[in-house]
């Protein structure tokens, strides 16, 4: 037997990177899965995955700056599979900008998806656990909510909220028996990082391939992560060994983040 067998779960983001080695851990134990992402064949990509597993799925396009986007899409996942047990957040944005030049069309974009999209996410599927008397919410917040990041400052700032969303729903939705986890992935393998050192490259006039080797050095543990490394963690706070873990957030930075 997998540790999600007969679950339903949702996972935002789940056309490539993290989203997507989610969506396939989930399925591979046991899970049934929603995937949605702003790319439509990216999402579709990922179910039809999911469904070779041998467990059913269901791919949605949802752009998450869109107020009603993310209570749309929990909305469909109910209708189609009758109830939603697990919620992971793994969609977000992020531009590479000196602080100085950041405009507030980059601001309110970032803060539209990583921060509002995501609230209003777990707003829609905590009332749809609530109902069913429990279920599991796990944010995707990032090492760099606590560190000085002057290249990322907004994006920074966006998972700050996450860790302070997290934290406020943990406390708001116990009673409900709904655990609010987060995971602070590090440096991994996916196509976002690869487009941050890019970005970083050409912003400080760095060559790409030394300043991607060069940062993945710099992790305590000397690699970046595989995507579905960090799955795993989002895959234990779904599971029954984490029944007792509320308003946690766990760091899977390799040594980035030090607690």
């Amino acid at each position: 037997m997998g540790t999600l067998d007969g679950r339903i779960a949702l996972v935002t983001g789940a056309g490539r990177g993290l989203g997507r080695a989610t969506a396939l851990l989930f399925a591979r134990a046991g899970a049934d899965v929603v995937t949605v992402d702003v790319d439509r064949a990216a999402a579709k990509e990922t179910a039809e995955q999911v469904e070779a597993l041998g467990r059913r799925s269901a791919a949605l396009a949802a752009d998450l700056a869109e107020p009603a986007a993310g209570a749309g899409a929990v909305a469909e996942a109910v209708e189609r599979f009758g109830r939603l047990d697990v919620l992971v957040q793994a969609a977000a944005v992020l531009d590479v900008e000196p602080l100085l030049e950041v405009t507030a069309a980059a601001w309110d974009r970032a803060f539209a998806v990583n921060a509002r999209g995501l609230f209003f996410t777990l707003q829609a599927a905590a009332r749809v656990m609530a109902r069913r008397g429990g279920g599991r919410i796990i944010n995707v917040s990032s090492p760099a909510s606590r560190l000085p990041l002057p290249l990322l400052a907004v994006y920074a700032a966006t998972k700050a909220a996450v860790d302070s969303l997290t934290r406020s729903a943990a406390a708001a939705l116990a009673e409900h028996q709904i655990t609010v986890n987060s995971i602070a992935p590090g440096r991994m393998e996916t196509p976002m990082t690869e487009r941050l050192d890019r970005s970083i490259a050409t912003l400080t006039g760095r060559e790409y391939t030394e300043l991607h080797a060069e940062r993945a050095r710099a992790i305590p543990l000397g690699r970046r992560a595989e995507p579905e490394e960090v799955a795993e963690a989002a895959l234990w706070l779904a599971g029954p060994a984490a029944r007792y873990v509320t308003g946690c957030r766990l760091n899977v930075s390799g040594g980035v983040e030090l607690d």
